[in-house]
Parts: structure tokens; C-alpha cells; sequence
């Protein structure tokens, strides 16, 4: 199944509005502080956003051309302090290994959610064992490797203007959140207790609430089975393609508590 890559103007959006709430939320922080939750929660907002923007770029949903995609992904990402085109290929390794020991994202589902953050140490030593398999160009490589002295950068120059505890309150805590919320609705909900299926692999959690809050990606077995569908269209395409998922066998919940 696929669809056009023309529409690509939500995504967009979603950058423009990431990069503004940071920003202007930094500086109103600065300027007119209000309550230090509201700032935090404004930023974990941002960083929210972040994960849908880069993972559009990965599946090429951007443009029909692949440096548009990589330029928008590559400013998606930047503030998950990650490097890009590493991420791409972790990313797209999931789809390949979907639910088998060897995917990139089993560690996130071997074992309860409350004990995730212990499981973290894990995914850099598989990342680290993958690295001999390592398919990036020496360019994507060296774009990758100036996004750590990017960061360091602008944490240089936050310490240097005695705005280091801002942007760690701002950027940092933040992060921290957002990739919690995200491994949840993303690596864990859809996935975990599943085979490794194309169909019975990952789930639908079809609660009307969420859908806003997590971008449509409590939909995430649309992705799964058409990955050039992009993040806005997921719903539509459940509600029209309801009968083959269920025919498939695609496990459809209903309720989000117990899973």
C-alpha cells in the first residue's frame, strides 16, 4: 500500500512548532520566568514532538528526495542529542527483526516498563556489538559524528553565558522524559507480548483520548504493515482498513489499562 509523499506539511509543522516551543520557552524562562513545572513540561512537549519528525525522515515520508527527508530528520533528532543516520539504520533494523531476539528494540519489551530505565545500559551494548555491521557512508558517518560536538557546543556556550542549569532544566530533564513517554508508546505498548508476526506483531490500542496525545501512534500497526503511510493518516487507514487487520489477525485493544 502507498501513498503520496507531497503532504508532507504537518511534519514540517511539527519541526517549526518543536524548535519554537524550545526556544521560546527557553527564553521566556529567562526573561519572564513562570512556574519551573510548567517550563519543564513545555519542553518535554517539545521534545515529544521531536520523535515523530525524525521517524517520518528515517521512513523517507518527507520528500521525494532523500537529502530534503535527511535534512528535517537531522534537525528532528538533534534535540534527542542523537546522532541521525545511526538511529535511521537502528530504526529501520526493528522493522526488519520486528519482535525477534536479535531487534533492535527486544530490550525495551524484555520485561516490565517500571524497569526499563535499568534495562538502558543494554541497547548501548547492543549498539555496540551491531556497530561491525555499521552501513553508513563515510559522509553520514561524519554528519553523525558532529552532532555530539553540536550538543557540546551549545552546553559550552550555556556554561559560558551562566545559562548551564537552564539548559539543563530545559533540554536535558526534559529529554529524559519525552524518551521515557516515547519508549512507552512506541517500543513497549505496540509491542510488547507479541510474536514476531508481521500482522500479530504489534497492536492497535483504538482509544479515541490517546490518539492526540500520542500523534496518532497508538495506531502503530499501520506503520508496521504500510511504513510510507505517514503519522496523520494512521487512523483514517485503521478505520478503512479495519476488516483486513482483523482478518489478519492484528491484535486491536480497546482499553489501554492491563497492557
Amino acid at each position: 500500500m502507498s501513498t503520496s509523499r507531497q503532504a508532507a506539511w504537518p511534519t514540517v509543522l511539527l519541526l517549526v512548532a518543536m524548535y519554537g516551543l524550545l526556544i521560546g520557552n527557553f527564553v521566556l524562562y529567562r526573561t519572564a520566568p513562570g512556574p519551573l513545572g510548567l517550563h519543564i513540561a513545555v519542553s518535554t512537549l517539545a521534545l515529544h514532538l521531536a520523535f515523530t519528525v525524525w521517524h517520518e525522515a528515517a521512513h523517507r515520508n518527507l520528500s521525494r528526495h532523500a537529502l530534503a527527508s535527511d535534512v528535517v530528520g537531522g534537525l528532528g533528532i538533534l534535540p534527542y542529542m542523537a546522532p541521525y543516520y545511526l538511529e535511521r539504520w537502528f530504526h529501520l533494523q526493528h522493522h526488519a527483526r520486528l519482535n525477534l531476539v536479535d531487534d533492535p528494540n527486544y530490550i525495551y519489551m524484555d520485561g516490565p516498563f517500571w524497569q526499563m530505565p535499568i534495562r538502558y545500559p543494554r541497547v548501548l551494548q547492543y549498539a555496540r556489538r551491531r556497530m561491525v555491521d555499521d552501513p553508513r557512508t563515510t559522509g553520514q558517518k561524519l554528519v553523525d559524528a558532529a552532532v555530539p560536538l553540536c550538543v557540546l557546543g551549545i552546553y559550552g556556550l550555556a556554561w559560558w553565558h551562566g545559562a548551564l542549569w537552564d539548559v539543563l532544566l530545559l533540554w536535558f530533564v526534559p529529554f529524559v522524559l519525552a524518551k521515557v513517554i516515547m519508549d512507552w508508546y512506541v517500543n513497549y505498548l505496540p509491542h510488547v507480548g507479541l510474536p514476531p508476526d508481521r500482522y500479530r506483531g504489534t497492536r492497535i490500542v483504538d482509544v479515541p483520548w490517546l490518539t492526540p496525545l500520542l500523534l496518532n501512534h497508538n495506531y502503530h500497526a499501520i506503520h508496521h504493515l504500510w511504513p510510507n503511510i505517514p503519522w496523520y493518516a494512521y487512523r483514517a487507514t485503521f478505520l478503512r482498513k479495519r476488516d483486513h487487520l482483523e482478518s489478519h489477525g492484528v491484535p486491536i485493544e480497546t482499553r489501554l489499562l492491563g497492557l
